[in-house]
């Protein structure tokens, strides 16, 4: 089972604005704005997202603002 189905408390958690956000797949984001949700598509972009946690929230960020 993938990592990002674990307990709450053992999820890794980063803000959307830091570097960690680029390279940790599984992080869940916080404070998550528009521009910051089409830069982490954009670097994500190549991921599945069924495989990558932070290209699915940055979809959801963009769909919920559209």
């Amino acid at each position: 089972m993938p990592r990002r189905y674990r307990d709450a408390a053992d999820r890794t958690f980063v803000h959307a604005d830091g570097p960690l956000a680029e390279i940790l797949c599984d992080a869940y984001l916080m404070e998550l704005t528009v521009i910051r949700a089409r830069q982490l598509r954009e670097c994500h972009g190549m991921h599945r997202p069924d495989d990558c946690w932070v290209h699915l929230q940055a979809a959801v960020k963009l769909v919920d603002t559209a």
